[in-house]
């Protein structure tokens, strides 16, 4: 196959095309398009994807993804592409492990930035006990399709989210609803708590390494609002902006999931200091089972780094 060096037109809707690497080497695999967030860099969604995608081409068959341990290291610029190194760090009879290093060419030498680091296991299923968290009553006898979209957020709300945090209400691929939008966004409430349901906007093929993929890119999408939403009428009096980026992000997949159908996010932050906020979430499906969980530290302090 052939490789390029260069970022190809996106069309800013094909989610699979975002995801999918071109090899470049035995274990080394290339972005071919990117997605950029509103600060001109490439979304942190994309790249937990890409380490996902990246990891899961090396395994053996029958393994399902259970972890992911990831670094956002430096911003991604959306108009170079990204290679990832694979290396193994396990490859016993029932799990499977991976590094993963993302790098891009530096602007003006023959280095390379190192973007992000990942981890990642896999798995065969196996027997044993189970249990989960039960779904919180939000995720019980909703029809998703009946809340309000976030881009249709009530404009003092959005105003409020916008001029303090720098949040995009909309996206061309993921269709994210709510209910009250000032009490599941958190802002009028007195715990740092968030509640939402997010998918896809577009199905996709059948395969458990593409949803995987593509859970890992929507997972990004406002969790760490959790630990910071709070704060916005606060800010919005003080007249002040934070400056929120993602630091460290983890999932774990208890069962198979597909992102292209309703998935409820109950996330609360426990803490928030120092710079720093913690987002913790627990993700179920349309049927309240609990898929996966998921956390992320995120920068969260005055003005620009």
């Amino acid at each position: 196959m052939a490789t390029t060096n260069t970022v190809l037109p996106w069309d800013s809707r094909d989610l699979e095309a975002l995801l999918r690497l071109e090899p470049v080497g035995p274990s080394t695999f290339r972005t071919r398009y990117a997605s950029p967030n509103s600060r001109g860099t490439v979304y942190g969604g994309q790249l937990l994807a890409n380490a996902v995608m990246a990891a899961s081409l090396t395994v053996p068959a029958g393994r399902d993804i259970t972890a992911l341990q990831f670094m956002f290291l430096q911003s991604a610029d959306p108009a170079r592409v990204i290679d990832l190194e694979v290396s193994v760090l396990q490859d016993g009879k029932r799990f499977a492990s991976r590094h993963v290093r993302g790098t891009q060419p530096a602007t003006h030498d023959a280095s390379r930035r190192v973007v992000l680091d990942a981890q990642a296991t896999f798995a065969t299923p196996l027997p044993g006990p189970e249990h989960a968290m039960p779904a919180p009553a939000l995720a019980k006898g909703v029809d998703p399709f009946t809340l309000p979209r976030m881009e249709d957020m009530p404009a003092d709300v959005a105003s409020a989210v916008w001029r303090t945090l720098g949040y995009q209400m909309d996206s061309t691929l993921l269709d994210l609803r709510v209910g009250d939008a000032a009490k599941s966004l958190g802002l009028a409430s007195q715990s740092a708590e968030l509640n939402f349901w997010l998918r896809t906007r577009e199905p996709l093929p059948d395969d458990p390494m593409l949803h995987a993929a593509a859970f890992a890119y929507l997972s990004d999408w406002w969790l760490n609002f959790a630990a910071v939403g709070i704060h916005v009428p606060q800010l919005d009096r003080d007249g002040e902006r934070l400056h929120v980026a993602s630091l460290n992000h983890a999932i774990w997949f208890h069962r198979p999931l597909r992102a292209d159908r309703w998935l409820c996010f109950d996330v609360q932050s426990p803490c928030a200091a120092r710079g720093r906020g913690l987002s913790v979430a627990k993700v179920y499906d349309g049927e309240g089972g609990l898929v996966a969980s998921a956390t992320q530290e995120c920068l969260s302090t005055p003005g620009a780094i």
